[in-house]
């Protein structure tokens, strides 16, 4: 084989670069930085790093690279940009690395005399630390590229993501029919039998209820973060085996944040925050006067409860609220939303106002299901909807259908999707 043969290598820039970013589209402005010729006319033929440089990507940074690798030499030559974790030794889920879905070729491929290839990636560091990085270009005469274990090439497609707060919040002007924002805190919520609420979470299909206000501790400050609940209940749970309704100490609770909580995978669990849960509750709730959703949203936030029960707990899987499933119904055409919303949560059994219940994707006709508030007059009963739909109290050591509820931290972003079932949203 020949060994005298000439690579040119045009690294424009490791730069920085300034992002702008779409729900829908990835853009980016490059600015032109070092420029590094190489002559390769005594390296072997075999597979060889020719040439690599070491980055630090600062806490929270994110850095757009682009190589122009040129082929000045006389044969075909096969290349591939690779990245080394130096600090720390491997890739995590706070870690990104991949190449740019804008990138005008690819980062591994064949390139014949005198042509070139402009290969842009990203690395992005989601982590509170800073890391480093060596990244470089390896070529070879052969298709296969023999890098040393350590060394990986970019192969993965860095999708660019939006905040998901802010993806979601963005939609209610355009979707009234399956979103809203009317209960007392304008709260962004998904309404409706079905709407495109699904989203991938631990391998399964979860709902999203929408956007919130809410604290990881109780001196937090107030942020917004997504609220989702799985699609499919879990089966015969007590909500308290010793039937008390201190959800602090209640069965449920540990299994959930115990048992449940370790059975989550670990790129899940990264993305669920503590969350300041109310523990409000009620004695009264069958009238127009108190037993509305506008209502209980206001219970579930106050502090009456039974005599020595907490008003709060800090925790990451929760239930959903008495107001989350009627928050979450659009009505019909013979009841509408604002007069399911005027009916009492007790009674949306009725067959008057079946449309409340048959258009409230939170409804499961096959489950009763636990709800997170007390009944603040009795120790022993906490709320759930029956598989008939309406709200009412139950002991707490009966055995009924749970959905676990929980917050996903506030830098949670979509990376892709629909929101239908057959394309939920997949974050990251």
């Amino acid at each position: 084989m020949k060994k005298n043969y000439l690579l040119g290598l045009i690294v424009l820039g490791l730069i920085s670069l300034s992002i702008y970013s779409t729900y829908a589209m990835f853009t980016a402005s490059v600015e032109t930085n070092d420029i590094v010729s190489l002559s390769a006319s005594t390296l072997p033929t075999e597979s060889e790093i020719v040439e690599y440089e070491r980055l630090t990507i600062k806490s929270k940074e994110k850095k757009v690279i682009e190589y122009t690798v040129n082929n000045n030499t006389d044969n075909s030559l096969y290349y591939g940009v690779w990245y080394e974790m130096i600090n720390p030794s491997s890739i995590n889920d706070d870690i990104v690395i991949g190449k740019s879905e804008d990138t005008a070729s690819d980062t591994l491929g064949q390139l014949t005399t005198g042509s070139n290839a402009k290969v842009l990636f990203v690395i992005e560091n989601k982590t509170d630390s800073n890391i480093i990085v060596n990244v470089g270009v390896g070529y070879s005469e052969t298709s296969s590229l023999n890098l040393p274990t350590n060394r990986n090439l970019i192969t993965e497609v860095y999708k660019e993501g939006v905040l998901a707060t802010e993806y979601i919040t963005s939609l209610v002007s355009s979707n009234p029919d399956t979103m809203n924002n009317d209960d007392p805190d304008g709260n962004v919520r998904y309404m409706g039998a079905d709407p495109n609420n699904y989203v991938r979470f631990n391998n399964e299909l979860w709902r999203i209820i929408g956007v919130f206000d809410v604290k990881s501790s109780e001196n937090g400050e107030l942020e917004k973060r997504v609220k989702i609940i799985r699609d499919e209940p879990i089966e015969n749970m007590a909500w308290d085996s010793g039937n008390e309704n201190d959800w602090t100490q209640a069965s449920l609770q540990e299994y959930l944040n115990g048992d449940y909580y370790n059975s989550i995978d670990s790129v899940s669990q990264n993305l669920i925050g503590d969350t300041y849960w109310n523990l409000g509750g009620t004695a009264d709730f069958q009238s127009s006067s108190n037993g509305l959703p506008s209502h209980f949203y206001g219970y579930e936030r106050g502090t009456t409860v039974d005599t020595g029960r907490p008003t709060y707990w800090v925790g990451k899987i929760g239930l959903m609220y008495p107001s989350d499933y009627g928050y979450a119904t659009s009505g019909g055409t013979t009841k509408n939303r604002a007069s399911c919303l005027a009916r009492q949560l007790v009674y949306w059994d009725s067959s008057s106002y079946s449309d409340c219940k048959n258009n409230d994707y939170l409804y499961n006709s096959s489950f009763n299901q636990w709800t997170l508030t007390p009944r603040s007059s009795l120790s022993y009963r906490v709320f759930h909807v029956y598989n008939s739909g309406f709200l009412d109290n139950d002991y707490a050591s009966n055995a009924d259908s749970a959905s676990p509820v929980l917050y996903l931290k506030s830098t949670v972003e979509i990376i892709e999707g629909e929101g239908t079932s057959e394309n939920p949203y997949t974050l990251g």
